[in-house]
């Protein structure tokens, strides 16, 4: 495994990050003014979204809501608010159940930072699963003498409850005063979309949709470059060797032997598919063996000719080396036979952990098992890795399995799709490269605040470096 891991821990807002009560204090805020006296208006509330009970206190006098005490006020305010929640129980956010039980699988630290009471967020930390949030500082901790949003108070506290150096953590927030806390924290912070408009400077970066948001791009975000991808998974012919002319040649041997002829043409029909797809071509014409005894002769020639010298295509020793030396696994994963890609693991044993080939798998490419496989094998989720590729079915295999693919050139030319990165040459493929893609995330358009519905099974997804734009530090 790659030696740092970021984030340490996490840290979410409340309203507009977790749940959407943002209307649910509106109407509190409403109702309560109208029976004292005042108005509160939907500007209201969206100009005091994120900033302190203050504001709100003060907005309230300026509405003519002027005959309770502060200390009065606020305890009818909160009431009247309890009433509202117990009328309408907010729910997590789409996209937000799926983060949390991710991070919670992942055993970090979490914590609940908000200007609303903490009696509320402890409400909502009843919502993900059972233990998680560790922490929860609501605007109580005020009179403990922490500052409430804008000012980076609350979040500093939390790291330190937490035990966390603020710089490992990543923060979600929907505001421009949660965003301006976190910040001044010295934290990452991913911008949620929010009834108030965020500067798009400000934050690490904005997503579109808070289904975007997934523990993998938490780890890209990180500020050092070194927390994703965990693994490389490489195709093996025409990827990482060059035995696209050591195959051509072994099917043209073995078809001989049995009085066929074995074309170009016929090459081109085999790209990206099994063995066992040519050998069936030849007992389809005529071949007086079966199909296991074609695949083990063309395999046999194969090895023959790579045995004492791997012909790795030029820029993937470059990659393996960059690889080793920030100690990132990498793997085969090829619809090539066992002994074939074995042999070239056994010559690249510091870079090569894992092999993956025809024979470990009942699906072969397209299907998502053998890059499912790989991931499992260097004990790695496959939204953490990414995979190198030159054929369609091998990419297709990629990106069912839950990873983007950089497709190098290959011996056929492949149209593009949803996760496919494709690069001109083999050179153009390094470690630098390789981490500015980022993980997939569902391809979505902007919202104008939290989802409201769960993502559709098959939402296309892209690359997260291809849709959102970082402000790297």
């Amino acid at each position: 495994m790659s030696p740092r891991t970021f984030p340490q821990a996490v840290l979410f807002d409340h309203d507009g990050t977790l749940v959407d009560t943002e209307p649910i204090w509106g109407r509190a805020k409403a109702r309560f003014a109208a029976e004292n006296g005042g108005t509160w208006s939907e500007t209201d509330t969206l100009e005091t979204i994120g900033l302190p009970a203050r504001v709100t206190v003060d907005r309230l006098r300026t509405n003519g809501v002027t005959e309770l005490s502060d200390d009065a006020l606020i305890s009818e305010l909160m009431r009247v608010s309890a009433e509202e929640v117990q009328a309408s129980p907010p729910e997590l956010i789409p996209g937000i159940p799926e983060l949390l039980q991710e991070i919670a699988d992942a055993g970090l630290p979490t914590a609940i930072v908000t200007n609303a009471a903490r009696e509320m967020g402890e409400y909502t930390a009843t919502l993900a699963p059972e233990g998680m949030f560790d922490v929860v500082i609501g605007n109580e901790e005020a009179e403990g003498g922490v500052a409430p949003k804008p000012s980076p108070e609350g979040y500093l506290e939390a790291a330190r409850r937490l035990r966390v150096d603020p710089s490992e953590c990543v923060v979600l927030e929907d505001s421009p005063s949660g965003v301006a806390a976190a910040q001044a924290a010295g934290m990452v912070v991913v911008v949620l979309p929010g009834a108030v408009p965020v500067d798009p400077t400000h934050g690490a970066v904005h997503v579109n949709d808070h289904r975007q948001v997934t523990l993998s791009l938490l780890q890209w975000l990180d500020p050092q470059r070194a927390s994703w991808p965990k693994a490389v998974l490489l195709d093996h012919d025409g990827t990482a060797v060059n035995t696209e002319p050591e195959w051509a040649a072994a099917k043209r041997a073995v078809a001989a032997e049995y009085g066929q002829e074995w074309t170009t043409q016929d090459d081109h029909a085999g790209l990206g598919q099994t063995v066992q797809f040519s050998a069936q071509m030849m007992v389809d014409r005529g071949a007086d063996d079966d199909v296991q005894e074609i695949t083990e002769k063309i395999g046999a020639h194969v090895v023959d000719a790579i045995r004492d010298d791997v012909p790795l295509i030029p820029g993937i020793p470059e990659l393996l080396e960059e690889l080793r030396l920030e100690r990132i696994p990498a793997a085969l994963v090829t619809n090539a036979l066992a002994s074939v890609v074995t042999t070239t693991a056994a010559a690249l044993t510091e870079n090569i952990r894992a092999v993956v080939s025809r024979e470990d798998v009942e699906n072969p490419k397209p299907a998502a098992e053998p890059y499912q496989m790989g991931a499992e094998r260097l004990m790695c989720a496959a939204e953490d890795c990414i995979a190198l590729e030159d054929s369609l079915a091998g990419a297709q295999s990629a990106v069912a399995a839950g990873m983007p693919v950089i497709l190098v050139p290959g011996d056929k030319p492949v149209d593009p799709e949803p996760g496919f990165v494709p690069v001109e040459a083999h050179t153009d493929v390094t470690l630098e490269h390789i981490r500015q893609v980022g993980p997939l995330i569902p391809d979505l358009p902007r919202a104008d605040g939290p989802a409201t519905q769960n993502l559709e099974h098959g939402a296309t997804r892209r690359p997260a470096g291809e849709i959102l734009t970082v402000n790297w530090p």
